[in-house]
């Protein structure tokens, strides 16, 4: 029994198709190339969120979209909602422990209540 051209055309642009849906998601970690420095120092502003994957965790979503996972986050600054102002070491080649946002080691925190 022959497979009409079209039909692997189409089975073959579904599959094409569907992983490039796969890669369109921009709230997720940055991506980098192999030649990109693994530690970047950062500054930026955000809010602190509270995630219920995992059991439960806080994140930072910032002001442009990034989404970073906190490695030493004050019970201070654990508050969901909570506006802050942050300096940090990232890591721009690893995904977080909950697989949210890249990893970051906070120097310095405000809050701007």
């Amino acid at each position: 029994m022959k497979t009409p051209k079209y039909l692997l055309l189409i089975a073959l642009a579904t599959l094409v198709g569907g992983q490039a849906l796969v890669g369109c998601d921009a709230t997720g970690p940055r991506k980098t190339t192999p030649q990109s420095a693994s530690v970047a120092s950062v500054s930026n502003s955000g809010t602190v969120v509270f995630r219920e994957r995992d059991g439960g965790f806080y994140g930072i979503l910032t002001d442009n979209g990034g989404q970073y996972e906190p490695r030493n986050l004050s019970t201070q600054y654990a508050k969901d909602g909570l506006r802050i102002m942050f300096t940090g070491q990232l890591d721009t080649m690893q995904l977080g422990e909950h697989r949210w946002g890249n990893p970051i080691e906070l120097a310095n925190v405000n809050s701007s209540r």
